[in-house]
């Protein structure tokens, strides 16, 4: 006699609540530049990294003349991890990027 493959199906573990993503209503809400691009990624939780994106400067080309397409054309001039949460008056938004020493 052969021995069969039993298999035994485990119960389903019901998922982790998933916390909302406010990265869209983040990017309106955060002070910026007029030249910036501002990123925003959920990372888990309440907790988002955002870039600020501004244009590179042509100081340092070896040719500031040059017009044509450069492979980078923005630099991050500002990062930031946040902590967001969403009350009735709108985002509580706290800053945990940690400060330079």
């Amino acid at each position: 006699m052969t021995q069969e493959n039993v298999v035994t199906a485990k119960t389903p573990r019901p998922a982790a609540a998933v916390a909302e993503d406010y990265s869209e209503e983040i990017i309106r809400f955060v002070k910026k530049r007029p030249e910036d691009r501002v990123t925003c990624k959920h990372v888990s939780g309440n907790n988002y990294r955002c870039n600020w994106w501004a244009p590179a400067s042509g100081l340092k080309y070896d040719n500031p003349q040059m017009t044509g397409l450069t492979v980078t054309t923005h630099v991050v001039r500002l990062s930031r991890f946040l902590t967001v949460t969403k009350n009735a008056e709108g985002l509580v938004v706290n800053d945990w990027t940690p400060t330079p020493t």
